[in-house]
């Protein structure tokens, strides 16, 4: 490696306080010292993301020699944490479907309200998903939550095979117990488990993973497939156009489907197709088992933050499940002409985030990729932006959302936080955090 790169490893950390601080410079040290590390080794680790499809697209997908590493203690707190709240966003879910006004107040288009109300023949509004959020220390703050079915599933397993050849990463994992995750076991898992509680009996399902065809997500696809096939349960991977039903059967070509894998978004589908669409034809007659099911939309909306924040429906939630709220949930609110609640005090919304927009984020309440996102922030009493967010620009945004039910948000420290993913299931974790290891302490 260059003498630059030696000497940012080193100076990451200069007087690692825990554990974990202390177990990254230990490793940072080992990639200095291998004598081994060069341009042709870094080459022949994109060349095997390319051979295994651990590409987005044409890019592979890693793109550092140290994964997000999390003590014992961290690891627990996270997956407790990650637990209560989507816990607790499970019964925003089933409020809803008791109370259908609440799906509007969400920001449900009737479409999505017609189908969330079919019954999914499961109790859970959603099997994986994933809480996006920020870690530093012990703390965590969650901004969102993807409850449609999340993506990057099958990264972390290929990337920590890669990264295990790394004569550093070899030493650093037995001296420190590093545990690796099976995110596509435990999906596979959570899928069967599924089946069996929609089907009432035993039995392997015929899967279709649904998503449009020729996406840069294409190649998560096939391995999963490949793995879910291995594990001898035969899938195939579709597009809606290619489903058909008849005979209370779905099919894709000649392929019965019995258990629908769906990527596809959901507000994407209905931009394309209605109630006559075979995949809701058969989901509604109970003829298919579908994971997530339509239902995930309600917790999906990022105005559910919401109802995790404001007073009115605090009764809704358990003692534990109010305390993962105030640790770790960010004040949300939709974004309307109206007056609301901010630390216990009554405040006009609009006026409130003219006045605080450096300390507040404002987001689509449906949408993925960072798109229509606008957030200021401050640091050493000047203002950094970190995205095309200047005053005029920011009003500007504020008024395109309103007829979406735009979602006002606090926002995180930028000094103390940094992005991480983290992938959840009902009985979290049943997905791992997607490059994340645990250290034994």
């Amino acid at each position: 490696m260059k003498t630059d790169g030696v000497r940012v490893l080193k100076s990451v950390a200069s007087s690692p306080a825990t554990f974990r601080d202390r177990a990254i410079v230990h490793y940072h040290d080992l990639l200095a010292a291998d004598k081994t590390l060069s341009t042709t080794v870094l080459e022949k680790l994109r060349a095997s993301m390319r051979v295994g499809r651990l590409t987005y697209g044409e890019r592979p997908i890693g793109v550092a020699l140290r994964p997000h590493l999390m003590d014992r203690k961290q690891f627990e707190l996270l997956t407790t944490t990650a637990e209560s709240i989507a816990s607790a966003l499970e019964e925003i879910a089933a409020a809803a479907v008791q109370s259908p006004a609440l799906m509007t107040e969400l920001g449900l288009t009737k479409s999505e309200q017609k189908l969330a109300m079919i019954n999914p023949g499961f109790n859970a509004a959603a099997i994986t998903t994933r809480l996006d959020g920020f870690v530093h220390g012990e703390q965590i703050k969650f901004v969102e939550y993807n409850a449609e079915n999340p993506s990057s599933l099958s990264d972390q397993e290929g990337l920590n095979r890669l990264l295990s050849e790394l004569p550093a990463m070899s030493i650093f994992a037995q001296r420190y117990g590093l545990e690796q995750f099976s995110p596509m076991e435990r999906l596979l898992a959570a899928l069967l488990a599924t089946y069996r509680e929609w089907k009432r009996t035993g039995g392997v399902p015929n899967i279709a993973i649904l998503d449009w065809p020729n996406l840069p997500t294409a190649n998560e696809f096939i391995l999963l497939r490949d793995y879910f096939t291995a594990q001898g349960v035969p899938t195939i991977i579709c597009s809606p156009d290619e489903l058909g039903y008849a005979g209370e059967k779905l099919r894709c070509g000649e392929f019965d489907v019995d258990l629908v894998y769906k990527r596809i978004v959901i507000h994407e589908f209905l931009a394309r197709y209605d109630e006559t669409h075979p995949l809701v034809r058969a989901y509604a007659n109970h003829n298919v088992c579908l994971v997530n099911p339509f239902r995930c939309k309600i917790m999906h909306k990022k105005a559910s933050f919401e109802l995790l924040t404001d007073d009115v429906h605090q009764s809704w939630f358990t003692s534990r499940q109010r305390e993962a709220i105030a640790r770790s949930i960010p004040w949300t609110r939709r974004m309307a002409e109206r007056r609301t609640t901010y630390n216990g005090g009554r405040v006009d919304l609009v006026d409130f985030v003219r006045k605080n927009r450096a300390r507040l984020v404002l987001k689509p309440n449906d949408d993925y990729g960072g798109h229509g996102v606008f957030f200021h922030f401050l640091r050493a009493g000047k203002q950094h932006v970190l995205t095309s967010t200047d005053g005029k620009r920011f009003r500007s945004a504020r008024n395109a959302h309103r007829n979406g039910i735009p979602a006002v948000q606090k926002g995180p420290d930028a000094d103390q936080f940094r992005y991480r993913r983290f992938g959840w299931g009902p009985d979290c974790p049943r997905s791992a955090p997607p490059r994340g290891s645990p250290l034994r302490p």
